[in-house]
């Protein structure tokens, strides 16, 4: 069963997960307990296509971060997306699960909060 995706998900998916099949996004990715990260999780994008780990905090802290859009699935008040300056992964890591995407969104990461299993990763596609 599909679950309600927010904007900034059904827009992240459009953008990252287009090639995907509709029956593994809707099997790995949408269903009830899955997250949009699970395209990197589940491999259901190539492996090596994205950084994990202190790869991808590296690659986020050096990232062009003006104009990035985050998003909260899960925060204490309900999810929504926060406005952030420039934050560091470190910064992210003190929030249970934050989703960034870029101004030109060309790249994206996401601190899961499943962070000592699954994540972060970082992803930067042709455009």
């Amino acid at each position: 069963m599909r679950r309600k995706l927010s904007d900034f998900e059904k827009r992240w998916l459009k953008l990252f997960a287009s090639e995907i099949s509709e029956k593994d996004i809707e099997k790995y990715v949408v269903s009830y307990g899955n997250y949009i990260w699970h395209v990197f999780s589940w491999e259901l994008k190539p492996k090596g296509s994205y950084l994990v780990g202190d790869a991808a905090q590296e690659a986020f802290d050096r990232a062009d971060k003006s104009g990035a859009r985050y998003y909260e699935p899960f925060p204490e008040n309900g999810e929504h997306e926060p406005s952030y300056d420039s934050p560091s992964a470190a910064e992210l890591d003190e929030l249970i699960e934050c989703y960034a995407l870029s101004a030109d969104e060309s790249w994206t990461y996401i601190k899961t909060h499943e962070g000592d299993l699954c994540g972060p990763y970082f992803y930067k596609r042709e455009i």
